[in-house]
């Protein structure tokens, strides 16, 4: 054998080097479903520190929500895999959820050979079959198959920097089977890691930054000390929790997050408002909200007269806004940092649009130079502490006497409290949809960025199950809680079964309620309680079914031993948590901006 082919036989295969690839990015998971036009991947996964792992879920839907937990949990990308047609059919609503809320999600599907296609062939999804491209197209930035194998670092490559570019959304490639198996040439300068690239400092709008530098500077000599910050899910994507508390606690500037962002700026920290939007605090809406202060009955009603606000990676939409709330119009304007211009004057109009990556922003902020141009924002400290002092001392939470509440069947709130007690502090929540969501965003205290994970835009039922699961593969030593539902749980209570096949220690905190919560809670009919009530089932049977553990629990006194079993448990624990259906959920504001529509209603 000539040195030639000696270097042609060791090039690796299309499967080997799309894993290969993968591995360099420092993403060691590939969630999936096993089928045969992928058959070729299964040999190359393995075990040891370089090599990609395959986690295999019960349904691709499964596996391409725990690729968005993963992505969400561990700020890089996740990796989902399944067979062409009804595999890629069944990711469709779990990429349209990644791809609303901005999550990169790498999804690799399996085709027939090419001298199948339109030929009539079995699970024939190709161009010229069932086409799943064309379906994918609506869910995904980019959606591509790879036509021969000598294409395929090209077009990953394209692949994978398309999807972590300025907005972060799923993508796809397809692959016919014959080429999986096929070795390509490699050269390895081309393949390295793209993701440590994306994380390199961005460039940032300095005009425009210089133009926020002013406005603080005027607002302060004008003494409009009532300076806030909101800080959205753009935050968290950059990295920015270190730089936003070191620039909150320099200028003593209280800071409040939207749901999605929720924990980027400790809400234990003394400058945190908390959430502001949907199961935001009152603390978060008294600051930034301008109320009508000659109007007590203002549902509105806040102290945040002639404040600046800066908003930090938000796009101001429906749920982070109180739903689009006509009083968040601060008398010295909104200043507007993100990396999209397109989220500009897009909800709420903005004095001043700053075109830049927000630990950027903040980074220059905070260095010497505008440091001293700055003393008037410092000098303005002890009047934005008395401001924050006058907002603390009224209560942070609606109704915040439910999470003493001995009630049987129980309270959530009280379920809530209950684990906020006995949870270690580096606890990652994963949040689902439903009435559970306002309990768990109200009154859980998230410590820390990527700590508390919830689907937003779309928010689909179920998500947080296996989106729980992917989490839970990103952070091995960090406990990891989904709250969840009985509702959720009859659409993805199954991968139960993928955490207890993989050993993974994920809690699972059932408010079973016997009802889809939120809509119970709206319904005026007999026939609407009816449709939206459930059969009560033991949730924690179920569990111990599918290979985990779990407990019934009826009395909110026997709610600490129940969690101590859970954070002992070596495997997945089910809290099955027996909850009354009819308690209200904590989102007081959010029903008064119902009750009295605002101008973006109005001029609908």
């Amino acid at each position: 054998m000539t040195d030639q082919n000696k270097e042609i036989n060791q090039q690796p295969t299309t499967a080997e080097y799309v894993l290969d690839t993968i591995a360099k990015q420092g993403v060691k998971h590939v969630f999936m479903v096993p089928g045969g036009v992928v058959d070729p991947f299964l040999d190359q996964f393995g075990e040891g520190e370089d090599q990609v792992k395959a986690i295999v879920a019960a349904n691709e839907a499964g596996a391409a929500y725990m690729a968005d937990g993963y992505a969400r949990a561990s700020g890089k990308f996740g990796v989902c895999m399944g067979i062409g047609g009804p595999g890629i059919a069944n990711m469709v609503g779990p990429l349209a959820a990644a791809y609303t809320d901005g999550s990169p999600v790498l999804t690799l599907a399996g085709e027939v050979p090419t001298e199948w296609s339109g030929r009539g062939g079995f699970q024939d999804a190709s161009a010229a079959g069932l086409n799943d491209i064309g379906f994918l197209n609506a869910v995904t930035a980019l959606s591509l198959e790879v036509p021969s194998s000598h294409m395929v670092p090209h077009m990953l490559d394209t692949a994978l920097r398309k999807m972590l570019g300025r907005d972060q959304r799923p993508v796809s490639l397809s692959f016919p089977k014959q080429i999986q198996t096929e070795q390509i040439e490699v050269n390895p300068e081309s393949h390295k890691c793209i993701q440590c690239e994306n994380i390199s400092p961005r460039a940032i709008d300095i005009a425009a930054c210089k133009h926020l530098l002013t406005g603080l500077i005027q607002a302060s000599k004008a003494g409009k000390a009532n300076i806030a910050i909101l800080a959205g899910s753009g935050t968290v994507r950059s990295e920015a929790s270190e730089a936003l508390v070191a620039f909150a606690k320099k200028y003593h500037i209280p800071v409040a997050t939207t749901l999605k962002a929720k924990g980027v700026f400790p809400e234990t920290h003394p400058l945190s408002l908390g959430v502001f939007g949907y199961a935001g605090t009152n603390h978060s809406t008294l600051a930034l909200l301008n109320g009508d202060q000659d109007n007590p009955d203002c549902p509105n009603q806040g102290i945040a007269d002639n404040q600046l606000l800066l908003v930090l990676g938000s796009s101001l939409n429906q749920r982070d806004t109180m739903r689009w709330d006509e009083h968040l119009q601060p008398e010295q304007g909104i200043y507007q940092v993100d990396v999209n211009i397109s989220t500009f004057s897009k909800n709420f109009p903005v004095d001043v649009a700053i075109n830049g990556d927000v630990k950027t922003v903040l980074e220059w902020l905070l260095d010497a130079e505008q440091e001293s141009q700055l003393t008037p924002l410092a000098d303005n400290k002890p009047a934005r502490k008395n401001w924050l002092d006058a907002i603390q001392d009224k209560p942070r939470f609606y109704n915040k006497e439910d999470c003493q509440s001995d009630a049987i069947p129980m309270h959530p709130a009280r379920v809530i409290a209950e684990l906020q007690k006995l949870a270690p502090d580096n606890t990652v929540i994963i949040g689902d949809s439903g009435a559970h969501r306002a309990f768990a965003g109200h009154y859980w205290q998230s410590s820390g960025p990527r700590k508390y994970l919830t689907a937003t835009a779309l928010a689909p039922m179920g998500w947080a199950i296996p989106a729980g699961v992917g989490a839970k593969v990103a952070n091995p030593n960090n406990p990891c809680v989904v709250v969840t539902g009985d509702g959720c749980m009859l659409m993805n209570g199954i991968e139960i079964q993928t955490a207890a096949r993989n050993q993974l220690p994920l809690i699972v905190l059932v408010v079973n309620n016997s009802a889809l919560g939120n809509v119970y809670l709206r319904a005026q009919t007999p026939i609407a309680k009816e449709l939206t009530s459930l059969n009560t089932h033991d949730w924690a049977a179920f569990s111990r079914s599918l290979g985990g553990d779990g407990i019934v629990v009826e009395d909110p006194a026997d709610l600490p031993k129940a969690f101590d079993q859970a954070f002992a448990a070596k495997g997945p624990f089910v809290i099955d948590a027996r909850c009354d259906p009819h308690f209200k959920t904590p989102i007081n504001p959010w029903r008064n901006a119902i009750a009295h529509p605002s101008w973006a209603e109005d001029q609908s």
